[in-house]
């Protein structure tokens, strides 16, 4: 009888130090915690594709990582994937620590996985932007989308919002359905959009304001060659994103870095007409959530 209560009482510490343990490693442990290489901290960024290509992407916004890496006294790493949908995909599966996400992105990856946003892009001074659709300038379209109808229209990949998540649930809440109403694709690039419409292969094609201003700026559109046929309203900005249960420490202070940055010091490290950072929250990024919600994607 003695030896069966001296095993009880020892089986109830036993239960009760396991039960602290479990305890302290699930207050403790962040379920995202940032890597550590070499005795620093390793961040690893990922950005959408806002420009044509993967590696003009990175050529003119790694600055603003690596600055954000040298104030957090970190080492770094930064990929640009070719399409809005695989950088959702990436951040959603816990490839990325730090995400420059497109507005659908971060919305599907924060339904998917719990994906938070920290702060919202500033293009030329304002957290907004608009889609647009994009059309060759000889284009005879007096009243839209009437005067479209038949042509060649291309979006973007459906992990676009403005190549493709915007304009669709436009169309639906005209009662249009694109596949039927014009000759449609999807998959292209904002740059392929925009290139096919100059050289005439295409009619109309999905962009971004941000986007094609960045394109004229650089040289690598002629103006003259198209015109915007329709605009939508104004959107939420790109998100800058992490995963779910990001140390918290680690993202106050990088949405205190990123949000203190004055326009000039921004768009020094940026690409052109980008300039800065807002706090966000998710409740910022509803519009988006509803034409996903529209179309039946959420």
């Amino acid at each position: 009888m003695q030896v069966f209560t001296l095993f009880s009482k020892f089986k109830k510490a036993l239960t009760r130090a396991i039960l602290a343990f479990i305890a302290t490693i699930i207050v403790c442990t962040p379920a995202q915690a940032a890597e550590v290489v070499n005795g620093k901290l390793h961040l690893r960024f990922a950005i959408a594709p806002v420009r044509p290509t993967p590696s003009q992407t990175i050529k003119e916004f790694e600055p603003i990582f690596k600055y954000l890496a040298d104030q957090l006294g970190a080492t770094y790493e930064i990929v640009s994937p070719e399409s809005w949908a695989a950088i959702s995909v990436a951040m959603t599966n816990g490839h990325v620590d730090v995400g420059w996400l497109g507005p659908w992105g971060y919305v599907l990856s924060n339904k998917k996985a719990g994906t938070e946003v920290l702060a919202t892009v500033k293009y030329r001074g304002e957290p907004f932007y608009k889609a647009l659709i994009v059309g060759r300038a000889d284009l005879p379209i007096k009243k839209w989308p009437e005067d479209a109808k038949g042509l060649k229209l291309s979006l973007s990949d459906q992990g676009n919002t403005s190549g493709w998540l915007i304009p669709m649930a436009y169309f639906k809440s005209i009662g249009i359905d694109p596949k039927s109403y014009f000759e449609y694709r999807e998959g292209a690039t904002f740059g392929q959009n925009e290139s096919q419409i100059q050289h005439g292969l295409i009619d109309l094609g999905s962009d971004m304001d941000r986007g094609r201003n960045g394109m004229i700026e650089a040289g690598q559109i002629d103006p003259s060659k198209s015109k915007i046929v329709w605009e939508s309203s104004k959107l939420p900005n790109d998100a800058i994103s992490v995963p779910k249960d990001f140390d918290p420490a680690l993202k106050a202070r990088i949405t205190e870095i990123l949000t203190s940055l004055s326009e000039e010091k921004a768009q020094s490290l940026m690409g052109s007409g980008y300039n800065g950072f807002v706090k966000a929250k998710h409740s910022d990024y509803k519009v988006i959530e509803d034409a996903g919600r529209i179309l039946g994607k959420l």
